[in-house]
């Protein structure tokens, strides 16, 4: 296992319903992927938000 800090930059016409299949797929590739987390979110002023995650990843 391994622990993986990313962030992830979502624009404003992604509702948050889909925020978890769009974060899934960006996590995908690092390995199987046992546990995520937002820890941080950050919005600039065009609305586009920038997710701080914590992932737990089986290799």
């Amino acid at each position: 296992m391994r622990r993986l800090e990313v962030q992830v930059l979502l624009p404003p016409e992604v509702p948050v319903e889909q925020w978890r299949g769009r974060i899934c797929r960006e996590l995908a590739p690092q390995g199987g992927l046992l546990r995520w987390a937002i820890t941080a979110v950050t919005v600039d002023p065009s609305g586009s938000r920038l997710l701080q995650l914590e992932a737990v990843l089986q290799e």
